[in-house]
């Protein structure tokens, strides 16, 4: 193993020990500031006097020992590259929620003093809030350093599956995350014996790997194949691989695995879910054997009613609020280009049915004497109003009463017209089963940034992700992720 790989994971520990000694110090000023409120602030009455401080201070430290011995087993110590907020926040107050009712306990049975449970409140609530800001502070610190290129580690992809560009972006721009990552390793199969190799699953030809290589030299720099596994993660000094290979390639995971053990190297699957699409599993046992679903529709009975009780009322009452404004904007349409002022085309919706959409119009009346196309920036199509209507997303404002029909909903994949789904439903598998629900006036595709003229194999993959994991949670994210981007003045098309 290199020295710089060791050196590295060294440096690993940091940060660990940082928040160890962050954590133990909240606590001890949780315990110091609660006991100054309580009986040195004036706030609260205390008929018996002032208690001594030595005793206060030792139950700090009990509840100080306590909770780092919880957090430490719950493996908040652990080296970890990314701070989650949720689970600090969920972390953190389950830690020291266990090390109170351990101390409370303690203190039912011990007769010998009696603590004040305004200071225990005080301190539960100081505690907490010291203890997220300083691992939050530290958080940052920690993504700040990786940016710095402190305490990165060399991480590369092996394979080549259709997730392998989506995983090597997200590496490549996010520096904070703490890895650096290098390139790719191509998986060749060469331990495979030729008679157990199955036509197109064995080791590649020099064309079709030479066509790999000038796939990824393109956008991902190419380290080797998998045969010289050893030599790359020596020479490199890796510290994570990220296999990546398509689903019919699975088999050679364990032995790719056990390889990169050998190296101390780590090794995590990406699953190839180009045919399932994000598609969330679902587990249940039948008399002790166990099944996995691959196809779930969360909304369904309760969760139908509820999203569409919610489109009513939003949408009635956007209706009312929105009234004057849209008596302002169709004055200016019909001032700067004339009759119609809506323009009103045919889309499928849920199910595949067809109906009326509603938009202020934002291009010129001939704008498809040439056929049906995509709107582009800086759309030469527009009138002199609709680029503003369009960055603004005013023109979506009539779909309101599309909502309030029934013919969509505020959130759901965007409506194509007829002849688009009839092409892309033979062309992109599992496309019309975006169609499972109504469509919306914004969805989770387009606060993504694909909206317009973008592939529509990518929005297709984050349509069906809204359709399988849909929440009215999650609607309202994405409602709130919209509002943001129309009041940022994101470019829109």
């Amino acid at each position: 193993m290199s020295d710089g790989l060791v050196r590295t994971r060294k440096g690993d520990m940091l940060f660990p020990s940082l928040f160890f000694v962050g954590d133990a110090v909240a606590l001890v000023a949780a315990a110091l500031g609660a006991y100054a409120l309580r009986f040195a602030s004036g706030w609260f009455r205390s008929p018996l006097g002032v208690p001594p401080l030595r005793a206060y201070v030792l139950a700090a430290l009990v509840i100080m020992v306590c909770t780092l011995t919880v957090y430490y087993q719950r493996g908040l110590y652990r080296p970890q590259r990314r701070g989650d907020l949720r689970r600090d926040l969920s972390e953190l107050a389950s830690g020291l929620v266990i090390s109170l009712a351990l101390l409370l306990s303690f203190l039912f049975f011990w007769r010998g003093f009696s603590f004040s449970r305004t200071y225990v409140f005080s301190f539960a609530l100081l505690a907490y809030l010291l203890l997220l800001l300083g691992r939050r502070g530290l958080r940052a610190l920690q993504a700040r350093a990786f940016l710095r290129g402190f305490g990165t580690l060399p991480l590369a992809l092996l394979g080549h599956s259709p997730m392998t560009d989506g995983v090597w972006r997200l590496f490549r721009d996010h520096p904070g995350f703490g890895y650096m990552p290098l390139g790719l390793i191509e998986e060749v199969g060469e331990a495979e014996a030729p008679g157990d190799r199955k036509p197109g699953l064995g080791v590649p030809s020099a064309a079709s790997l030479a066509g790999v290589a000038t796939r990824s030299a393109g956008s991902i720099p190419l380290l080797g194949g998998s045969a010289e596994l050893e030599r790359i993660a020596l020479e490199h000094g890796l510290d994570t691989v990220v296999v990546t290979l398509p689903f019919e390639r699975y088999g050679r995971f364990v032995e790719l695995a056990a390889r990169l053990s050998s190296l101390n190297v780590k090794a995590y699957l990406v699953p190839d879910l180009a045919g399932l699409l994000t598609t969330r599993l679902h587990h249940f046992e039948l008399e002790g054997i166990p099944f996995l679903a691959f196809r779930h529709v969360p909304l369904a009975g309760l969760g139908r009613v509820l999203k569409r009780s919610f489109d009513l009322i939003v949408s009635a009452i956007a209706l009312l609020v929105l009234l004057p404004l849209f008596l302002v904007v169709a004055l200016v349409i019909l001032a700067d280009d004339g009759r119609p002022v809506f323009y009103t085309q045919v889309r499928l919706g849920r199910d595949g049915r067809k109906f009326r959409i509603h938009k202020f119009r934002s291009m010129r009346r001939d704008a498809e004497d040439g056929g049906a196309g995509w709107t582009r920036p800086a759309d030469t199509r527009r009138t002199r109003l609709g680029g503003f209507l369009r960055a603004s997303s005013l023109d979506e404002l009539p779909q309101l009463w599309n909502v309030l029909r029934g013919d969509m909903s505020l959130v759901g994949p965007r409506p194509e017209r007829p002849e688009f789904v009839e092409d892309f439903s033979r062309s992109i598998p599992r496309y019309f089963e975006r169609h499972r629900v109504r469509s919306g006036m914004t969805g989770w595709a387009q606060v993504n940034g694909l909206r317009g003229d973008t592939p529509i194999e990518e929005r297709t993959r984050y349509d069906l992700f809204y359709v399988e994991n849909w929440s009215l949670a999650f609607d309202l994210k994405i409602l709130w992720l919209t509002l943001r981007a129309v009041l940022s003045r994101e470019q829109a098309y």
